[in-house]
C-alpha cells in the first residue's frame, strides 16, 4: 500500500518542494469549483444581456423593459438556486464526474432557468403580440447559453482530468504523526480519495524512537519543524494531525507550532479524546474530521480579494505610470545606484520573497538584511529619498509584487527578516509573530491607519503593530479592506512617524 499510493504521492511532492511554490500549478477543488462558477455565470448573464439589448428591450422606450429586467431577476434566482442544489459547482464532485454527468448539470444550471421562464412565458401570455419581442429574446438566450455551456464542458473536461492525473488538482494533505492512526488514515484515503488527495509526506516528531517498522514511521519525511519548512517551498492545503487521543498535550505543543501556517488543520475523526467543539467538525472527500484551526480566509474569499488586488494594481500601475516615471528619474538623479531597490521579506505562510522599493538611500550605506531601522534625519537616506519615504511613495513599485501574487493591497506590512528592537529580533518579542503570515502581506495595513507607521523603537510599539495585524486576520472582511485602503491616502499625505 505504502509503495504505490504514499510513496508515490510523497515523491512527487518533495519534487515540488525542489522546484518552488512558483513553478507548480495546484488548484484546489474549491478553487476549481469557483472557476466553473465564473464561467458559468459568465455564460448564463452575457448571452441574455447582450441579446436583450440587441433586441431592444433594455431601452428606456422600449414597452418590455420592464418584463425583461424581470426575467432577468428570475432567471438569476433559478441559475444560483440549481446550482446549489446539485452541487454544480463543487470541486470534488467536477473532478469526480463523468463528462456526460457534468454536460447535463451544467445544461440544467445555465439553459436550466432560461428554458423555465420561457414555459412561464408561454403558459401566461399564450401568442399574444406583445409578448413576442420577450418570447424571441428567450429563445436566443436559450439557444446560445445552451451551446455556450455545451462548448464549454466539451472543452474543460478533459483539461480538469489531466489537472487530476497530474496532481494539479485536489487536496495537497500532509499528515503529522506515523503510528496505527495515521496507518489508518492513509488506508482510507487510499480506498476512497486517493483521486482526489495528494500526501505530500508524514511528519512526526519523535521520528526514531520507537520501532522502524511500525505504522508508517519507516516513511516520515521530517518533524513538524520540516513540516513548516516545507509549506514555504511547495503548495500544502490542509495537515491532519494523526496521534493517540490521550496525547493531549503534545497535540496542543504541535496544534502551537503550525498555526503560522495559512491551512486548515484537523484531528484525525478517531482521535475522540481531545478537547474541541463538537460543532468544529471539517469535511474532505467524504472524511468528517474534527477542525482545530482555519485558514483566514475561505477559498471564496481568497478567490475574490486576490481578483480585486491584481486588477486594481493593474488599474494604478497603469494610471500612475507619468508619477512613476518622474519619481523614478528623481531617484537615478539623487545618486548613483540602481532605481529599484530590493530586499527579502517574509510573504504568506513565512515564504520568503523580494519587495520592491524606490530606493531611498546611498547604495553604498544600504542594509539589505534591515537590521537598523531608518532614524529621524538618517545619514543614509538622501533629500530626495526622504520626500519619498514621508509621503509613501517609494512603496509604489510594491503594486509590482502584488500583480506577482507575492503581496496584497492591504495585509500586515511585511517587515525586514533582521529587524530588530532593543537589539531583540521581532519573533523573540512576540510569540505571535509568524500568525501575521497566515494572509498575504499588504501594501497598506489596519496597523498603518491606525498610527503603526514607520520605524518601531520599542517593544511595546512592536506588540501594538503585531496586535493590529493579528485584528486585521481575524476580523477580515472586503468593507475592512476598502476602508483601510481609504484612510491610507490621508495617513500618507499627513507623512506622521515616516522617515
Amino acid at each position: 500500500m505504502e509503495g504505490s499510493f504514499l510513496q508515490a504521492t510523497q515523491r512527487r511532492a518533495m519534487a515540488d518542494a525542489v522546484q518552488g511554490p512558483a513553478s507548480r500549478l495546484h488548484i484546489e477543488p474549491p478553487i476549481l469549483g469557483l472557476l466553473f462558477l465564473t464561467l458559468d455565470t459568465g455564460l448564463f448573464a452575457l448571452p441574455g444581456l447582450l441579446i436583450a439589448n440587441s433586441y431592444g428591450l433594455l431601452a428606456a422606450e422600449s414597452a418590455a423593459t420592464m418584463q425583461t429586467g424581470l426575467a432577468l431577476c428570475l432567471a438569476t434566482a433559478f441559475f444560483f438556486a440549481a446550482a446549489r442544489a446539485f452541487d454544480i459547482h463543487d470541486g470534488l464532485k467536477i473532478m469526480r464526474r463523468s463528462m456526460p454527468a457534468q454536460i447535463v448539470l451544467s445544461l440544467v444550471c445555465v439553459a436550466g432557468p432560461v428554458a423555465a421562464l420561457l414555459l412561464i412565458c408561454r403558459v401566461l401570455t399564450g401568442n399574444a403580440p406583445a409578448a413576442q419581442p420577450v418570447m424571441a429574446w428567450l429563445l436566443a438566450w436559450l439557444a446560445w447559453s445552451g451551446g455556450s455551456a455545451l462548448t464549454m464542458q466539451i472543452l474543460a473536461r478533459p483539461v480538469v482530468q489531466r489537472w487530476r492525473q497530474a496532481s494539479l488538482a485536489g487536496h495537497r494533505v500532509a499528515i503529522v504523526g506515523s503510528g496505527e492512526p495515521a496507518q489508518r488514515l492513509v488506508n482510507w484515503l487510499e480506498a476512497n480519495a486517493r483521486d482526489v488527495v495528494q500526501v505530500v509526506g508524514v511528519f512526526d516528531d519523535r521520528r526514531g524512537r520507537g520501532p522502524d517498522r511500525v505504522g508508517l514511521s519507516h516513511l516520515i519525511c521530517g518533524t513538524t519543524g520540516d513540516l513548516i519548512e516545507y509549506y514555504r517551498h511547495a503548495p500544502l492545503d490542509k495537515i491532519i494531525i494523526a496521534l493517540p487521543h490521550h496525547a493531549e498535550e503534545r497535540l496542543l505543543s504541535i496544534l502551537q507550532r503550525l498555526k503560522q501556517l495559512p491551512v486548515d488543520i484537523s484531528l484525525a475523526p478517531d482521535l475522540v479524546g481531545f478537547r474541541v467543539p463538537d460543532s468544529a467538525t471539517a469535511e474532505m472527500a467524504g472524511l468528517q474530521m474534527r477542525s482545530l484551526a482555519q485558514r483566514p480566509l475561505r477559498a471564496s474569499q481568497r478567490y475574490i480579494k486576490d481578483i480585486i488586488d491584481r486588477g486594481l494594481a493593474a488599474l494604478l500601475l497603469l494610471l500612475l505610470a507619468p508619477l512613476l516615471l518622474i519619481v523614478a528619474l528623481g531617484v537615478k538623479l539623487s545618486g548613483p545606484g540602481r532605481v529599484f531597490f530590493r530586499q527579502e521579506r517574509h510573504g504568506l505562510g513565512n515564504r520568503v520573497f523580494h519587495v520592491l522599493k524606490f530606493r531611498t538611500m546611498r547604495t553604498e550605506m544600504h542594509d539589505f538584511g534591515g537590521g537598523r531601522q531608518t532614524e529621524r534625519n538618517d545619514p543614509r537616506v538622501t533629500p530626495f529619498g526622504a520626500l519619498l519615504r514621508r509621503t509613501s511613495l517609494d512603496e509604489l513599485p510594491q503594486l509590482i509584487n502584488v500583480l506577482r501574487g507575492e503581496m496584497s493591497m492591504v495585509g500586515p506590512r511585511p517587515l525586514p527578516l533582521q529587524m530588530r528592537v532593543d537589539d531583540r529580533l521581532n519573533y523573540e518579542i512576540v510569540a505571535e509573530y509568524s500568525f501575521r503570515h497566515r494572509v498575504k502581506p499588504g501594501i497598506t495595513g489596519l496597523a498603518q491607519v491606525k498610527g503603526h507607521r514607520g520605524a518601531v523603537s520599542t517593544e511595546e510599539a512592536l506588540r501594538s503593530r503585531i496586535a493590529c495585524d493579528l485584528y486585521y486576520i481575524d476580523h477580515w472582511s472586503l468593507w475592512l479592506d476598502l476602508k483601510i485602503l481609504a484612510m491610507t491616502g490621508g495617513v500618507c499625505v499627513l507623512g506622521k512617524n515616516a522617515f
